[in-house]
């Protein structure tokens, strides 16, 4: 019989790996990202022809985050007319990324201003650029903004 590390929680098996060179290792799925897992949330034993050892308990230890690989907003382009607002909606990948912050900036507040929720108002007649930036990965999007004076009205 092949010796082989078994992983439990709760008393429960969860996976078996055999040695291979003295050496065996066990993946677990599942588990949530960037979380802490105190001492003993699992237990591992060495399993061979004279039975099953002890079950030790498994260090505490913390899941790796999941990193931003990109983002990017519902719109390229937009064209308001001053007074008016458009809210843009930037969407992180993937979408089981740990830290989904973003940060909205205008390139020219004068003509347009955005605010944290991505809600662009128009201010004065003009271009100008508006990114979304990832806290995680400094990824980025940009959205350019036309500004235009609004048409009279040509019932006066």
């Amino acid at each position: 019989m092949t010796d082989t590390l078994n992983l439990y929680k709760d008393e429960e098996l969860v996976k078996s790996e055999e040695y291979v060179e003295g050496k065996a290792s066990v993946t677990v799925d599942g588990l949530e990202a960037n979380t802490d897992y105190p001492e003993g949330t699992y237990q591992v034993s060495r399993k061979n022809e004279n039975g099953e050892s002890e079950k030790v308990d498994v260090p505490a230890f913390k899941t790796k985050p999941i990193a931003v690989t990109g983002v990017k907003l519902n719109k390229e382009s937009a064209s308001l007319e001053v007074g008016t607002t458009e809210t843009l909606n930037a969407t992180v990948s993937p979408s089981t990324a740990t830290n989904k912050k973003v940060t909205f900036v205008s390139s020219n507040d004068t003509v347009a201003t955005v605010d944290s929720t991505g809600k662009v108002t128009a201010a004065n007649a003009g271009s100008t650029d508006i990114t979304v930036t990832t806290e995680d990965g400094r990824k980025t999007a940009n959205c350019s903004v036309t500004v235009t004076e609004p048409e009279p009205d040509e019932t006066e």
